[in-house]
């Protein structure tokens, strides 16, 4: 069964140093997403104040709000 579309999507890329990049995977698993970019997305829809746009973030166990 195909995945339901998430919307139009731009790609990033970027290199994080080692700390960062380690953090950022502790925080998402411990958030219990699936994916580094869902869970990326999902912080960076927060970040900028589109909380509507986060897909699996739960937004009350990670408050994080522009």
């Amino acid at each position: 069964m195909p995945t339901p579309s998430k919307g139009e999507r731009h790609r990033v890329s970027t290199r994080l140093p080692l700390p960062v990049a380690e953090a950022l995977d502790k925080l998402r698993m411990d958030a219990g997403v699936s994916s580094e970019s869902q869970f990326l997305a999902d912080v960076l829809a927060l970040v900028t104040g589109h909380s509507e746009l986060v897909v699996e973030l739960d937004q009350e166990g990670f408050p994080l709000t522009a």
